[in-house]
């Protein structure tokens, strides 16, 4: 709400139409007193005075003649007031709406490279049935460590179920703040951050009545809820990387979903909440990073990596595990630089896009822990696959510390817990590994 924008634009109409406050205050009707407070948007200890809805749409009434049917729309926007199609067509009897039909579809398959994904297709095949199930879950959510492939898996999602015909449309936004790509290192978004008000004009410019943008906040999203409670729309919401993000979005997804369903991508495990499905990517085994490598080595044209013996792509292995992202910028640098070179540069942390990776795929969420969880994660290279009594006696926390820690290292997709209910056993990834041992020293 801009009160001094709406302020101002009503002293220029007031001035402009010749009319005194006092003329203004009988037309309404209120006290001149009021038209003078409206224009000095003044405030009182915290008090502001709005105009109530009936005289901000008599105020356009008088002043119609100055005004364009978008520019009043705008105008009452500035105070959570919009026009609706009648009050629209009864004081701009010329007002012509934009036709539904004229708006631009939006396609996220035109955004999304088509990939050969790896390792993945048992989630894929459980995503795909939550996805294409009738009735709850309405929210389904893929979460893992950063790099690990959480976005490609739900674009090849999107493309099965666009071509099964399974939803009326498909909406795709991102909360991404910042991406790797292994050509280019780290590269920051130019989005804003995604709270309710963005994603909520975001969906509405993808799939809903453009006339909707122009309404205040509570009545774009009971617009947005009514049009997605019509029918089934599929909604992804990819890279949902922070606490503040979900927790902000949670409850206005499922004030709008069934029949629709929403996707989520996000680098916490959203455990927490009863009503979403959750599935996690662990990183690839050795047969698959094997299988990727080939993959890589043949669309690249490269014949070394293609002929490389066992011991050169176990060594990949050993260091990398099975990132995706950074088995990626292994195959990139190899084209100019020997592969001991390459690998070496990860497990010292040199070079711009090492760092790069390495800050993409863990700052956040090292700043995310407490001290007991920093202490039993730089343990974990000494206890992978270990027993929670082996971690205890390693990271010298009393048992509630570690339960919690461990807790919040798994929220974070920073560590895979076996599902064995008498004994869980905790690891992980090697590329973790490999950071724990070098480039975090840096960071502490």
């Amino acid at each position: 709400m801009d009160l001094q924008a709406f302020g101002q634009k009503l002293r220029e109409l007031r001035r402009g139409s010749s009319l005194s406050q006092e003329k203004l205050a009988e037309l309404l009707p209120v006290t001149a007193e009021l038209i003078s407070i409206w224009e000095r948007a003044y405030q009182h200890r915290g008090r502001v005075w709005r105009p109530d809805r009936v005289s901000a749409v008599r105020l356009v009434e008088v002043f119609a003649g100055y005004l364009a049917p978008n520019e009043a729309q705008h105008w009452l926007a500035q105070i959570d007031y919009s026009l609706t199609r009648d009050e629209m067509h009864r004081i701009f009897p010329d007002y012509t709406p934009p036709p539904q039909e004229e708006r631009s579809r939006f396609n996220p398959l035109t955004l999304l490279p088509e990939q050969f994904l790896f390792g993945v297709g048992q989630i894929q095949a459980k995503a795909g049935r939550a996805l294409e199930h009738p009735d709850a879950p309405w929210l389904i959510a893929l979460d893992g460590i950063g790099g690990i492939g959480k976005t490609s898996l739900a674009g090849a999602l999107v493309r099965e179920l666009a071509a099964a015909d399974r939803f009326f449309d498909v909406a795709w936004v991102s909360a991404k703040q910042e991406g790797f790509s292994p050509g280019a290192g780290l590269e920051a978004a130019r989005r804003p951050a995604l709270d309710p008000a963005t994603l909520t004009n975001a969906l509405l410019e993808q799939l809903g009545d453009l006339f909707l943008l122009n309404r205040s906040l509570t009545e774009r999203q009971a617009g947005l809820a009514a049009l997605l409670k019509k029918q089934p729309y599929l909604v992804v919401i990819d890279n949902l990387e922070t606490v503040a993000d979900y927790q902000s979005l949670i409850p206005l997804l499922r004030r709008c979903a069934n029949p629709t369903k929403f996707l989520l991508t996000s680098r916490h495990a959203l455990h927490a909440y009863d009503d979403v499905f959750c599935l996690s990517l662990p990183e690839l085994g050795r047969a698959d990073v094997l299988a990727l490598l080939a993959y890589e080595a043949q669309v690249r044209g490269l014949t070394a990596l293609a002929e490389a013996t066992p011991a050169q792509l176990d060594s990949i292995y050993e260091v990398v595990g099975g990132n995706p992202l950074a088995l990626k910028l292994v195959v990139g640098q190899i084209r100019a630089l020997p592969l001991a070179q390459v690998l070496d540069n990860l497990r010292q942390a040199q070079g711009k896009k090492v760092d790069d990776l390495y800050t993409y795929i863990y700052w956040q969420a090292w700043n995310a822990l407490d001290e007991a969880g920093r202490q039993t994660l730089l343990v974990m290279p000494l206890a992978q696959n270990g027993t929670l009594a082996q971690l205890s006696a390693l990271s010298d926390l009393d048992p509630i510390e570690l339960t919690q820690a461990l807790e919040c290292l798994a929220a974070l997709s920073l560590l895979e817990v076996s599902a064995d209910l008498e004994q869980p056993r905790y690891r992980i990834h090697r590329l973790t590994e490999t950071f724990l041992l070098n480039e975090v020293i840096k960071w502490q």
